[in-house]
């Protein structure tokens, strides 16, 4: 989320905003992947991250059972996301 990424619509896993970079938002039509039992990076993180962005709540997708979304459900989760911000759904 702190890369000059032009147009392209983001689909972020777990995003660690608020332990790296600058960035404090992001752009409408992200989509944000994280669980709510993560080890590493709360997911009270993301819920603000959707906040301070102005992201309707469904831009966050509460999915898998730990930090690394590793298993079949986030693994077609994560498809589904990226399919659908190219336009591919």
């Amino acid at each position: 989320m702190n890369l000059a990424c032009g147009t392209a619509r983001l689909v972020l896993l777990c995003p660690a905003w608020r332990r790296w970079g600058t960035a404090q938002r992001v752009k409408s039509g992200t989509v944000i992947l994280h669980s709510r039992v993560d080890e590493v990076i709360p997911f009270a993180d993301s819920e603000a991250l959707v906040l301070a962005s102005g992201l309707p709540r469904t831009a966050l997708i509460e999915v898998g059972e730990d930090h690394r979304l590793a298993t079949p459900a986030p693994l077609a989760a994560m498809l589904a996301a990226c399919r659908s911000t190219d336009g591919l759904d």
